[in-house]
């Protein structure tokens, strides 16, 4: 099972969302753990990867041999991908 982590960053965004949102995005983000890679998907041009969470996206890194995925940034998908 991997850990989680969650950056300040993402902390910060999901402080701003209504607390059922909020909820919502870090239950999909913990039920991953069991196996993360039947649930994320590679991002194009580095190395993270990215979670759905309905119209929120996590970018996720993800570190294997510590079995850690370090949640780096949390945002709304029109414009998680501009940062």
């Amino acid at each position: 099972m991997y850990s989680i982590e969650i950056t300040a960053k993402a902390e910060k965004f999901l402080n701003k969302l209504p607390k059922s949102e909020a909820a919502l995005v870090l239950q999909k983000i913990y039920s991953i753990r069991e196996s993360p890679f039947s649930h994320l998907k590679r991002l194009k041009g580095n190395d993270f990867w990215r979670l759905r969470v309905h119209k929120y996206r996590a970018i996720i890194d993800v570190v294997v041999s510590g079995k850690k995925l370090i949640v780096l940034r949390i945002g709304h998908r029109k414009n998680i991908y501009d940062e």
